[in-house]
């Protein structure tokens, strides 16, 4: 009885390995017979003289197989084209090359787009190994030394990993005029089989590695944002010092000891956490829009409860600008006009904001 499913055991794995090498086929090509091309025309339809013939439009026509040399089934490739994915935030392919350019779109979480590309490209080099054979940064060009290239192929227990081709790349990066949309094209210059008769090989075309190619860098691109995100993360929570000073256009400013990118995302918790409205962010002009809609400041605030709780701002909407300054970041509190609000008032708010910045958050 023990040898009986011993037997059938193994049986069983045949029977499914077997499978697997009859379900293979050719690669990239139709299985079966191609009688078709030995079929007969038929005689059109006759119409009587009387009769107008139909319009007939010719946006499908295939034309006659007989009328080629060979079977023209087994030229014609029959896998699916390799579609761009653009898993990346604000980037989106190109409608007249959708199989090889990518474009992205500049976002809070990008500080200079034309950058964060080649930053992307030169990471996916470096991890893989490859050489960098030129690189015009005038022209946004750079050419690849051989990518080598493997593909998993088998099955379950039964699948492996081994090098099938190798790839020569040509990038080119395009930026509009006003910076903050960038495309990348992925252009194959080369490329060689390691063996010519692997299915793993065969199966791909130039228009698929190119965009296999493209998937690989977007993946990339959107792996070192994450790892960005992450990064300031961990840094933003940080607390940090303050001062009091002038902005660059001679308002009265609180100094924040930090680059813009810090200071942006604490500033925006430190007004939530005082009960401030954000009504709108603009990041690109540093602008935080924000609304208080109860006076917490006066006899009326204090007999119903504490202020300690508000930055003691009378009711209406406030514009916070946000200036860069390098290793500083210069804040102004505005009116709506834009109007920087009373000079009284910045001590009460300076010690606030203060506190609550010098903190390090959960």
């Amino acid at each position: 009885m023990l040898k009986l499913k011993h037997f059938v055991k193994w049986t069983s794995l045949a029977v499914v390995a077997g499978a697997l090498t009859a379900c293979a086929g050719k690669p990239n090509k139709a299985d079966g017979s191609f009688e078709y091309t030995d079929a007969e025309l038929k005689q059109p339809v006759r119409l009587p003289a009387e009769l107008t013939r139909a319009q007939v439009r010719q946006d499908y026509y295939v034309p006659n197989a007989n009328l080629s040399n060979g079977k023209v089934g087994e030229a014609v490739s029959i896998f699916p084209p390799r579609l761009i994915a653009p898993i990346v935030n604000a980037s989106h392919i190109d409608e007249q090359d959708p199989r090889s350019t990518i474009w992205f779109e500049q976002t809070e979480q990008i500080d200079d787009l034309n950058q964060a590309i080649w930053n992307a490209i030169n990471g996916y080099l470096n991890k893989q190994n490859v050489t960098v054979l030129n690189f015009d940064k005038q022209a946004q060009v750079l050419l690849t030394d051989w990518i080598t290239v493997s593909r998993e192929s088998g099955w379950w227990l039964w699948r492996e990993s081994h090098d099938v081709e190798r790839q020569k790349y040509k990038f080119s990066v395009t930026m509009k005029p006003h910076g903050r949309s960038g495309s990348l094209n992925v252009e194959l210059v080369e490329r060689q089989p390691i063996n010519k008769n692997d299915p793993a090989y065969q199966v791909y075309s130039e228009q698929a590695v190119e965009t296999e190619m493209v998937n690989a860098l977007v993946g990339h691109f959107e792996y070192r944002l994450r790892l960005d995100a992450e990064s300031r993360r961990t840094q933003y929570v940080k607390g940090f010092t303050t001062g009091q000073g002038k902005a660059p256009n001679g308002d009265d400013a609180f100094i924040l000891n930090v680059p813009y990118e810090h200071a942006w995302i604490r500033m925006i918790d430190a007004l939530d956490h005082y009960g401030l409205i954000l009504t709108d962010l603009n990041k690109i002009q540093g602008r935080i829009y924000a609304a208080v809609k109860s006076d917490n400041t006066g006899f009326w605030s204090n007999l119903f409860g504490s202020s300690d709780d508000g930055l003691g701002l009378k009711k209406g909407s406030y514009v916070i600008e946000i200036i860069k300054g390098g290793d500083t970041t210069a804040v102004v509190f505005n009116d709506i006009t834009l109007e920087p609000i009373e000079p009284e008032k910045l001590e009460d708010l300076y010690q606030k904001l203060a506190e609550r910045l010098a903190q390090d958050l959960e």
